[in-house]
């Protein structure tokens, strides 16, 4: 199955490449995205995510990972899609998505609402 794939990891500049995945994968979007500290907790700002077409494992399809890097801890969601190349779209739209909410926000709260 031929699906898209950002190389090895989210960018802001994800240059998205057809790759064949491995038997048992199947085409799907990782979803990546840190989860606050205590202190961040008492502090809410925007929180960076990444959003990135994959080769998933089928057995991984659905599901939420909790990942520790250094001192950030990661919750990564998995979902899968069928058929060929079928996990390009969602990915290309998802940025603007992403800086619309973002621009919402900050215009909501420089409103003083």
């Amino acid at each position: 199955m031929r699906c898209y794939d950002c190389g090895g990891g989210p960018s802001n500049s994800c240059k998205q490449t057809v790759i064949t995945c491995g038997e048992g994968e199947r085409c799907g979007f990782l979803d990546r995205k840190p989860q606050p500290s205590s202190e961040q907790a008492k502090q809410p700002s925007a929180t960076l995510s990444h959003h990135y077409p994959a080769c998933v494992a089928t057995h991984h399809c659905n599901q939420v990972a909790i990942e520790s890097v250094g001192d950030v801890t990661f919750t990564t969601q998995k979902n899968c899609c069928f058929g060929d190349l079928c996990n390009g779209a969602v990915a290309s739209s998802s940025t603007p998505l992403c800086i619309l909410a973002a621009v919402t926000t900050l215009a909501w709260l420089l409103s003083g609402q």
